[in-house]
């Protein structure tokens, strides 16, 4: 098993919670266990931090998938094994059309729904209508302060108005499932990171799965790199996180990089990301190109000597990131 043994104690979001025996059927058998996708670049938000900020604004394309592409997308994923979509959005997934039928399908086809939103259009009506579509819920959420959340993404009011939507959330009962299907989305900044830890806390306290991972210059990120952080002062922060962990809440783990709390990231061995325009990479920060989805098949594309020589290559945290860390021009996942 080439991928690090995960730490199956940590409080985990419905769609990530697979099991090590899982993980190491899948590396066996070849087996798909997770998809990433994206839905059209239209977003409501401007934040200048943004790693998908790379096709020159956040207005529709002309060569998005279409429907029927993004459909058969999932079907193809489901054939390969596939157990959970990520839809992560070129911009904001809950204001694309197709973004419905998207979830209708995957729900059909049996596989669970993550969906990263900013929760800006999120009322009592469309939470209920999420809940029961059975998605997991991923919200932007880098800031319980709106004069820092504000600023990070460019848009004052937001904080006010994603914290009524997260109150809509809890309120239907994402956070009552077992495993919890709401989590918040935060990148540790120079901005954000006095309170990353009460943060931290909150989620623990109100079973919501906490997705906190240190900023980095990529896409619109490169105009604001004043906001990173060093990787030294990075692990000073995720070890507080980790000792307020054992100490308030019982919770015991080793340090692993880029997620907080302990938290392995599974992508590079068992998942690949197609964005908005088809082409396929292994993650959502790469910039190796794998293939196109509408020039080839994803099957074809997932066994394809590069794709497996990434899902071959041990890696205990995340190459990209160490490769950036180490001072590396070309840094890429592998």
């Amino acid at each position: 098993m080439t991928a690090v043994p995960i730490n199956e104690n940590i409080p985990i979001i419905k769609g990530l919670d697979l099991t090590n025996k899982e993980l190491k059927k899948a590396l066996e058998s070849n087996t798909m266990l997770l998809l990433d996708v994206e839905t059209s670049n239209i977003c409501n938000l401007a934040c200048p931090y943004c790693f998908r900020d790379i096709y020159g604004g956040h207005k529709a394309l002309e060569n998005e998938l279409n429907l029927r592409e993004r459909l058969d997308l999932l079907k193809q994923a489901k054939e390969l094994g596939c157990k959970t979509i990520k839809i992560t959005g070129a911009g904001e997934p809950l204001i694309d059309k197709l973004f419905w039928k998207m979830v209708t399908y995957a729900n059909k086809l049996g596989m669970t729904v993550i969906t990263f939103t900013n929760g800006m259009i999120i009322d009592k009506k469309m939470a209920k209508r999420l809940f029961n579509l059975d998605i997991t819920l991923i919200v932007k959420c880098n800031s319980m302060k709106p004069e820092i959340e504000d600023v990070l993404v460019n848009r004052r009011g937001y904080a006010e108005r994603r914290n009524k939507s997260l109150g809509y959330l809890m309120e239907v009962g994402f956070n009552k499932t077992k495993p919890t299907r709401l989590g918040l989305d935060a990148v540790l900044t120079t901005l954000n990171k006095d309170g990353i830890l009460e943060l931290l806390k909150f989620c623990r306290e109100n079973d919501i799965f906490p997705l906190f991972r240190p900023f980095m210059p990529i896409g619109g990120g490169s105009r604001v790199k004043e906001w990173e952080i060093s990787k030294e002062e990075t692990l000073i922060i995720y070890e507080k996180a980790r000792e307020m962990d054992r100490v308030k809440f019982g919770i015991e783990y080793d340090q692993i990089l880029p997620y907080m709390g302990g938290v392995f990231c599974r992508q590079l061995h068992y998942a690949l990301y197609v964005n908005i325009l088809g082409e396929v990479y292994a993650c959502t920060g790469s910039r190796r190109l794998l293939g196109n989805i509408k020039q080839n098949t994803l099957e074809r594309i997932w066994n394809n000597e590069t794709a497996k020589k990434i899902r071959n290559t041990p890696y205990s945290g995340c190459p990209l990131r160490e490769a950036y860390w180490r001072g590396e021009k070309n840094y890429d996942c592998i």
